[in-house]
């Protein structure tokens, strides 16, 4: 297999390539403006973007560390607090830049596809990533996901220049823009290594490049070791970016996991809100469980361990999961984590309306395998990212953000699928009509498994309810509050709140009756309440009391 590009492996030219950066910003930067007008939750955060946006105010304000080994991936809240120090803390501003950033990312996912597979597949897959959903979606959100994606493509691009033509620089830029997208999401530190002995298979036998994988490693190690160095001051442990691998391999493998974020045996939904109380909760539960504390490595370390063990006794459990999991991968719902796209919709049109999901990607990914360019020089490449993507989901879990590492190699598959099927007709009536068939079939797959799923969560509700309390807008805020409660009867933050809510509605009687049934809940869940009747913010361990 040779990277090098044959006569048609050209990207598509510049006019286009811009073209498509200005639709992609014209979708994004309308559907932030619809976000600004119309969202509660603009200017307001959640969970982990919450989390994000503290972190940053501390960096802006001089505060480099907090001492402790990292649990969230720092590049992102390390980009924010350079951008508010240099121009105050505007979630505005870093929403606007994201837009441009995301926009960005269409262009050089496009000349990508161009240098594998031909200029039109380059621009299709273009086309479909300025159109897709949740990439529109995760532009407006103070999340890691947008500058990780264009890392990763921007990184990927370098990584096949190197290949094809040779240059040491090229080698060490792919290293680092694929090292930082690692320290941007951690998950990604194996891709960095495999896609790294891609390089190497490729130019094995090729004299005059054989010092690229070394410029590559160089840039992959350089990219990497900020965040090592600072784990190892802060912690004396060794963790390359940060520590919350093991516990999120954790969630997404025991014995009630469900391939979404799902308390383990043990651990109530309190534990889970944010990623603070996450680390205590699973701090405490491993000192319980071992009588020992642990630092960052071992606690890790320790729900790897439990993981894989919990795996081996049940491995019949453990294949039932995988292929759960596998499932969630083809539908066409997005599975949301603390943000939901779905609800977003409500105030987007842009979001409502694109024609470009999950479902459509698939399809066209899986009908490339029919099409001549699938078997081209270089297709190699594709399929190790769409490897690496789909044992992160299945090892992990398949929520939108998650499902986002499937995106760039699917929207390059795509890209083939869609220029094959337009090209099939005249050239290879057999295999168009295959892979026509393919795609309908993953089509009908993929909607017919998501049919009828709720896609609004108790925690979105919820989210939602906050938002408009904030706003002063107590009506709705009850009316959130009791489809959050709906969808999961023993949700003791709900109840409070809609003690409060009611309390300030004037119904005093439905308050109270509500505040009893959270405070029951509360001593249930092992939960301490302050002097107001809510749950304490450092208080709790987030654990579940044993049962008699």
């Amino acid at each position: 297999m040779n990277a090098e590009p044959d006569a048609a492996g050209l990207p598509p030219s510049r006019g286009w390539l811009f073209g498509l950066f200005a639709l992609a910003l014209a979708l994004r930067g309308g559907s932030a403006w619809f976000a600004l007008t119309g969202s509660p939750f603009w200017s307001q955060v959640n969970v982990d973007d919450r989390a994000y946006h503290e972190w940053a105010l501390r960096i802006a304000g001089g505060q480099w560390s907090d001492g402790e080994v990292f649990f969230l991936s720092p590049l992102y809240p390390y980009a924010l607090g350079a951008l508010y120090r240099l121009f105050g803390a505007s979630m505005g501003l870093a929403v606007v830049l994201q837009c441009i950033l995301s926009a960005a990312t269409i262009p050089i996912l496009a000349a990508l596809g161009g240098r594998l597979f031909g200029s039109r597949a380059g621009l299709l897959t273009g086309l479909l990533g300025a159109f897709y959903g949740p990439l529109i979606f995760f532009s407006e959100c103070l999340l890691s996901e947008t500058l990780h994606l264009f890392l990763v493509c921007a990184g990927l691009l370098q990584l096949q220049r190197a290949a094809s033509g040779g240059r040491l620089a090229s080698a060490f830029g792919a290293g680092g823009l694929l090292g930082l997208a690692a320290v941007a999401r951690a998950y990604f530190l194996a891709s960095g290594v495999l896609l790294g002995l891609w390089l190497w298979w490729m130019v094995r036998q090729q004299s005059g490049k054989r010092a690229l994988p070394m410029g590559f490693a160089l840039g992959l190690l350089l990219a990497l070791a900020p965040s090592a160095l600072h784990n190892r001051w802060a912690g004396g442990d060794v963790v390359l970016v940060n520590s919350s691998g093991g516990i999120n391999f954790f969630l997404g493998n025991h014995a009630g996991a469900n391939g979404r974020i799902h308390p383990p045996p043990g651990v109530s939904v309190e534990g889970l809100l944010t990623p603070e109380k996450m680390r205590a909760t699973f701090a405490v539960k491993a000192q319980a469980e071992t009588g020992k504390a642990m630092g960052a490595a071992g606690l890790s370390s320790h729900y790897y361990s439990k993981a894989r063990a919990w795996m081996l006794r049940h491995p019949m459990d453990w294949l039932a999961l995988l292929g759960l999991k596998l499932r969630q991968v083809v539908e066409a719902f997005e599975y949301p984590g603390d943000r939901n796209a779905y609800q977003a919709q409500r105030w987007s049109p842009i979001l409502r309306w694109t024609p470009v999901g999950w479902t459509l990607v698939l399809s066209l990914a899986v009908g490339a395998c029919f099409m001549p360019a699938a078997r081209r020089r270089g297709v190699g490449l594709v399929h190790v990212i769409n490897g690496i993507g789909l044992v992160v989901l299945l090892a992990f879990l398949v929520t939108d953000r998650f499902r986002l590492v499937l995106i760039p190699g699917c929207l390059l598959l795509a890209g083939i699928g869609a220029d094959g099927l337009m090209r099939a007709r005249g050239e290879s009536p057999k295999l168009g009509a295959m892979g026509r068939l393919l795609v309908l079939a993953t089509v009908s797959l993929s909607l017919s498994i998501g049919a009828g799923r709720p896609k609004e969560s108790y925690m979105s509700h919820f989210n939602l309810a906050l938002k408009y309390d904030l706003r002063g807008n107590l009506v709705q805020s009850e009316t959130c509050l009791r489809e959050s409660i709906l969808m999961r009867p023993g949700f003791m933050r709900a109840h409070l709140k809609l003690a409060e809510v009611l309390q300030s509605l004037g119904r005093q009687s439905e308050a109270q009756a509500e505040a009893q049934i959270g405070r029951r809940l509360a001593r249930e869940q092992g939960i301490r309440l302050d002097s107001k009747g809510g749950p304490e913010s450092q208080a709790g361990s987030g654990l579940t009391p044993p049962k008699r």
